[in-house]
């Protein structure tokens, strides 16, 4: 994902900004992507930290557990050109907050708290703060969230989870009076038969009975619409394997009532929520995007409705999510964007993503959704929020063949004086953009009728929409 698709080198003829790719940055700024977690996934559980600082021509190559999924020339070699300084470039280009992913099952707490200090130590007051200003940033990157640890049921050293609750603690305890970090514990693989709760009962159960109360702000939960084990192709779909899909990724909402039932079993849900940091539809099959994209799927109008669904799903939850995290961002799995060389696209999720972007800073509102539940094949997907006089509505019409007329009404005295509305959507259930074709799915005006007292839409089948009601 990084290179190729973010990073193309400061030398590259692709427009870039010191060495990262110019659409990507704007594209990631123009959505407000409050966050970027980074090392993702199983790779943050070999990577150290240090490979990737000083001159680029002197870092070392490094054997990395996603070899086999590396770029062709770089023979299965982690570069480590894009490291720590890099990744906080991104960050301060995007407007986003980094969000580090630290290594537990090859690292230390050491090595966890010098990449702290090195991170967020005022300038002059640490020998690694001065290394940092060697390295060109006398100032602090100031990096509230901290991942400690990815899957540690699994690649992240295949561990218990007391035994994780220990490492925690460990690498928890003694972290240098730096700012006000946000920690993020390892929690469940949710998206198992039982939503991963015997992880999230053992954790806590081995955090309890410590003199002090180990700090934990954010419980990390892994959700995956997980088509591996199966022969649903990412590119095609059947009507029977678009429903399937759309309606595992509603499970979603009962793994996480179920693991909050479990958190309040040792009265923690009061103070710890959940971040939700890798979720999206994982294919066992997938066309080839470029050569040796491993991981690249292609993504598809389904994926679009999907994501609009669990964004609904993620809104009626505020209460209990701090952050969700689509898992990858680019030429990877449910990814926003493809890039290879010079040419570059825009998924279908990506709109959906600018559709929902005005319910970030706003008020949660409910929504008496009466075609909220039953068959998925006539439901309505909604939440809505309000921000000064504009109320945002988006809804999701998951029908493959109908086309659904709604009204929006607005409890109490204020009445809609006028709206617009945009959707995306496509004649084609299998409608994708590609690297040669970048532009056969967008977003497009929809027509809304306003009122007196409500507001009428029509919602095309296989579509997301946002309604902005502008309070009189």
């Amino acid at each position: 994902m990084i290179y190729d698709g973010i990073w193309v080198g400061k030398d590259s003829r692709i427009g870039n900004v010191n060495g990262i790719r110019k659409a990507f940055v704007d594209d990631m700024k123009s959505l407000g992507a409050p966050n970027l977690r980074w090392p993702g996934g199983c790779f943050a559980e070999g990577y150290h930290w240090r490979d990737g600082l000083g001159l680029a021509a002197k870092r070392p190559r490094t054997a990395t557990y996603w070899g086999s999924q590396m770029p062709p020339e770089l023979h299965g070699a982690e570069p480590n050109t894009f490291g720590t300084h890099e990744f906080i470039e991104l960050c301060r280009l995007t407007g986003a907050q980094p969000y580090l992913a630290a290594n537990v099952a090859s690292g230390s707490p050491a090595e966890f708290h010098d990449w702290f200090t090195y991170c967020n130590a005022p300038d002059g007051s640490a020998t690694l703060a001065s290394e940092r200003r060697v390295n060109g940033s006398p100032e602090p990157f100031n990096v509230r969230f901290w991942g400690v640890g990815n899957e540690n049921w699994n690649c992240g050293g295949m561990m218990k989870p007391a035994e994780y609750a220990a490492h925690y603690r460990r690498f928890t305890s003694q972290v240098p009076p730096y700012g006000q970090p946000f920690f993020v514990a390892c929690g469940p693989r949710g998206h198992n038969a039982d939503f991963g709760v015997p992880w999230t009962e053992g954790f806590f159960e081995g955090m309890q009975g410590t003199i002090g109360r180990p700090r934990i702000d954010g419980f990390s939960v892994h959700f995956y619409t997980d088509f591996r084990p199966t022969k649903v192709s990412s590119a095609e779909s059947t009507e029977d394997e678009w429903f399937a899909v759309l309606e595992k990724g509603l499970v979603l909402e009962k793994s996480i009532a179920a693991n909050w039932s479990a958190m309040q079993k040792y009265k923690v849900a009061s103070r710890v929520r959940f971040v939700i940091d890798e979720w999206g539809v994982w294919y066992n099959r997938s066309p080839e995007i470029a050569p040796g994209f491993q991981l690249a799927q292609v993504v598809t109008l389904r994926d679009a409705i999907h994501t609009g669904m669990h964004f609904d799903i993620f809104n009626r939850h505020a209460d209990k999510i701090a952050m969700a995290n689509v898992a990858q961002t680019i030429n990877c799995l449910h990814s926003l964007f493809l890039a290879h060389e010079d040419k570059y696209a825009r998924t279908p999720v990506f709109y959906v993503f600018d559709l929902y972007k005005p319910h970030m800073g706003a008020k949660s509102l409910n929504v008496a959704n009466p075609a909220a539940t039953g068959d998925i094949r006539r439901m309505i997907s909604a939440s809505a929020s309000v921000k000064d006089r504009d109320v945002t509505v988006t809804l999701t019409n998951p029908s493959v063949t109908g086309d659904r007329t709604v009204q929006l009404k607005i409890a109490g005295s204020r009445k809609p004086a006028e709206a617009r509305a945009r959707v995306l959507t496509h004649a084609a259930m299998n409608a994708t953009n590609s690297l040669g074709k970048p532009e056969e799915v967008r977003l497009k005006a929809l027509a809304v009728q306003v009122a007196r007292d409500a507001v009428a839409v029509t919602l095309p089948a296989r579509s997301v929409s946002a309604i902005t009601i502008r309070l009189a």
